[in-house]
């Protein structure tokens, strides 16, 4: 008998029987392959098809002689059997695939979710509400850079004063060093190297002594007007700086950093500074000498008023138009009756 194999979705063969058996032994065809013999419907394992079917009864037993076969009998016999040897044998390249067995061929693939292990799931719920956690603080802290004058006072009511915080964190203070101390020199006493003085002069930065005391004052340039990156050429005269004025210039938050360089510094103007908001504000209360600071057209929120009452040294600050509030300003005189404060 011929036999056809199927495995994954692909038919092979016909094979006979005993070739199907050395192919079985060689391992190329497996016991798991489904077989199919010639002329049936039905798919079986290729082990079980080719296994011995055990005897569903008893042995027929001849109980006798053969009856005797008379001569045209035989020779009737004997022509049949001639023409049936004589009938041309028919190849077929295949079995004709009837529904059933083209059912049979499309093998699907079921996968079985593994279930987890209790700390397989605390696991993922960790990771799950830490990640949560992150978008949310990112989400918080976006949200306070953007609106900060909008923001500030909604996170103070729940908790969360983030002037003071970012002020404090290390990220509001990454780029800030710890400048060498000296006393402050005339400037006819200053020395400065050719390539810092090029780069001041072409920045337009203005650089005068002061009446009657040791030290520079620097005025900013009204235009262009002075960025953050450009303060970094201050740091080579940083000692010396007394008065810093920066007017109307771009310096924002990032720029703070190189103000708290200059560690004499007692008077800084920055008037119209728009690009300052409180949490650059508020790292200046850590400018011990500062005595003169104007803030003026700079938006600002009540928890300044906290960093404004760190600088012990402070005397004079101008908080027209910075939209901190007639009950923080009467806070700041009330704590600090001695310092002059202008608000408007």
């Amino acid at each position: 008998m011929n036999i056809f194999v199927s495995r994954n979705g692909q038919t092979f063969g016909p094979y006979t029987s005993e070739q199907a058996k050395q192919y079985l032994e060689a391992g190329q065809l497996l016991a798991s392959d489904y077989a199919l013999t010639e002329g049936s419907t039905e798919w079986r394992n290729l082990a079980e098809l080719l296994s011995p079917p055990s005897p569903s009864g008893p042995f027929p037993i001849n109980a006798g002689a053969k009856p005797a076969i008379s001569s045209q009998e035989s020779s009737g016999n004997a022509a049949s059997i001639a023409q049936e040897k004589v009938k041309p044998s028919v190849k077929t390249k295949g079995p004709k695939q009837n529904p059933k067995i083209k059912k049979a061929s499309q093998v699907q693939t079921v996968y079985v979710a593994q279930k987890k292990s209790l700390i397989g799931k605390l696991f993922s719920t960790v990771m799950v509400f830490s990640f949560m956690m992150l978008l949310a603080v990112g989400g918080i802290v976006g949200a306070y850079f953007a609106m900060p004058s909008t923001m500030g006072p909604l996170l103070t009511k729940f908790g969360l004063p983030m002037d003071e915080l970012l002020a404090n964190s290390p990220v509001g203070v990454k780029s800030i060093e710890t400048a060498t101390v000296s006393e402050p020199q005339a400037a006819d006493e200053v020395s400065l190297d050719p390539e810092s003085f090029r780069s001041l002069k072409n920045l337009g930065v203005r650089i005068l002594p002061m009446e009657n005391e040791k030290g520079l004052q620097i005025i900013a340039p009204a235009d262009p007007p002075l960025e953050d990156q450009e303060l970094a050429n201050l740091l080579p005269i940083a000692n010396h700086i007394v008065s810093l004025d920066l007017t109307n210039s771009k310096v924002t938050d990032q720029g703070v950093s190189h103000i708290l360089k200059l560690v004499n510094l007692r008077k800084l103007n920055m008037e119209g500074a728009v690009g300052i908001t409180s949490v650059g504000a508020s790292q200046l209360k850590i400018l011990a000498k500062l005595e003169h600071l104007n803030l003026i057209n700079v938006e600002l929120e009540d928890s300044f008023v906290d960093a404004l009452l760190k600088l012990e040294s402070l005397r004079e600050v101008y908080l027209f138009k910075t939209g901190i509030s007639e009950d923080a300003i009467k806070r700041l005189k009330s704590e600090r009756p001695k310092m002059f404060v202008n608000a408007g």
